[in-house]
């Protein structure tokens, strides 16, 4: 999506996955959503965890239900907490956190479609160009599924 120079961003998503430039791009991101006076949420991207098998056996017993839980790295919760701390510095107001379980690239994509936002924000990290063609990336994984703009911070 191409924005044009008569239309603003209304609402910036970021995803957050505790990396150097993920944090930088928070940043970026929340000057932009301030000087843009647009929504500014956080995303990051969780791994689901599932009780043991005891624990569910246990569970199941007492007749409770035993949810996946998403699990997110230290560095993860550090950067995305300090993300909204950033951006309230910055006179950011009322500012999104979300965590979500899934396929990082296809859960920033249908996150940003189902928050409506027109501007994605990630960091851009540097892998071998052998890897990225093995595994590609996320960014270019977002581009192609993101109804959205996408901004990459280095």
């Amino acid at each position: 999506m191409e924005a044009s120079p008569t239309r603003s961003f209304r609402h910036v998503l970021v995803g957050v996955d505790g990396s150097g430039p993920a944090c930088r791009a928070a940043v970026v991101a929340s000057r932009l959503a301030l000087a843009l006076d647009a929504k500014l949420t956080f995303l990051a991207v969780a791994r689901e965890v599932r009780a043991s098998k005891e624990i569910e056996d246990y569970a199941k017993l007492e007749g409770i239900d035993t949810p996946s839980l998403p699990l997110l790295r230290k560095d993860a919760e550090f950067c995305l907490a300090a993300a909204v701390v950033s951006a309230r510095e910055l006179g950011m107001m009322g500012v999104g956190r979300l965590i979500q379980t899934g396929e990082v690239a296809q859960t920033i994509a249908l996150v940003a479609r189902n928050h409506h936002a027109d501007c994605i924000v990630l960091g851009r990290r540097s892998r071998g160009a052998v890897r990225t063609l093995v595994r590609g990336s996320v960014a270019g994984s977002v581009g192609e599924a993101a109804e959205a703009a996408l901004l990459m911070v280095s």
